[in-house]
């Protein structure tokens, strides 16, 4: 049951009030050091099981243990993490979401709170270096690549002119400090209740993401967040040469560049089967 301020204060006064040498008198035992062990995960899981730990392949992660080597600080001692254990452990963290201490003590990392805290850094910072992101991460930036991502959707799901699906989505975050004079703590609570950021993002045919925005907090909307966005502007001028858009829900307002569902429409007739387009 939680203590109500009043019976807090007394609860103080009582423990301080204490003599100390009953207290030393008191026999406790001491729990003592945890000691974890790590296992490697590579040996000990399959690679189903390690896809379900990381969601990413072992050949994956061994590629991106590599691309963000020296991106990452090296250990010092013997005794300390090295890069592929500080992104296991981070990796771990973005797969579930889990809190800190959980991440720690699973047998894939072994270590403490404030050490799965840093690896989460590091990791983090290394991937949004530009090099690193901008190789994973990017709008069709030619007309091949434009051509590559129509015809996904074509093929898929019989869609012409489309390159990208767009949304948004809640990251929750920890409140932040409400003496922000630019994003107070109230904006980033969203509709639901609890304190995010609305992340915009366009992915294509395949899921591959091919545009990210995380500058606005969970309060705002997401057309806003669409009229802000530069990919706006770009994805007019390939509308205007070649009938290009982009497929959105009905937060988004319908334009020639973007195609959301139609609220108003008669069964069985064209406005229908442009409907089911977009809900496959």
């Amino acid at each position: 049951m939680a203590l109500i301020d009043d019976d807090f204060e007394v609860y103080n006064m009582q423990l301080n009030a204490m003599n100390m040498d009953l207290l030393n008198d008191m026999n406790f035992e001491n729990e003592g050091r945890r000691v974890l062990i790590q296992e490697d995960p590579f040996v000990v899981l399959s690679d189903r099981q390690f896809i379900g730990t990381y969601r990413l392949s072992k050949v994956l992660v061994r590629e991106l243990t590599n691309l963000l080597t020296p991106y990452i600080k090296s250990p010092n001692t013997s005794a300390g993490l090295s890069i592929e254990r500080k992104l296991l452990t981070a990796l771990r963290f973005f797969a579930s979401g889990s809190y800190q201490q959980d991440i720690g003590e699973h047998r894939g990392a072994s270590v403490s709170q404030a050490s799965v805290s840093r690896c989460i850094t590091e990791v983090a910072n290394a991937l949004n270096v530009p090099e690193i992101l901008n190789k994973y991460i990017h709008f069709p930036s030619s007309v091949s690549e434009l051509k590559e991502v129509r015809l996904g959707f074509y093929e898929k799901f019989g869609i012409p002119g489309v390159i990208g699906v767009i949304d948004g989505t809640h990251i929750a975050i920890v409140p932040p400090n409400t003496d922000d004079l630019v994003y107070p703590e109230h904006v980033y609570v969203n509709r639901k209740g609890y304190h995010s950021i609305n992340t915009q993002l366009i992915c294509d045919s395949n899921l591959k993401i091919l545009n990210v925005c995380v500058k606005f907090p969970g309060s705002s909307h997401d057309s806003h967040i669409w009229r802000l966005s530069h990919v706006l502007g770009l994805l007019k001028h390939l509308h205007s040469i070649g009938h290009t858009s982009l497929l959105g829900d009905s937060g988004y307002g319908l334009r020639p560049w973007l195609l959301t569902p139609l609220s108003e429409y008669q069964p069985n007739s064209p406005e229908t089967r442009f409907n089911r387009y977009l809900v496959l």
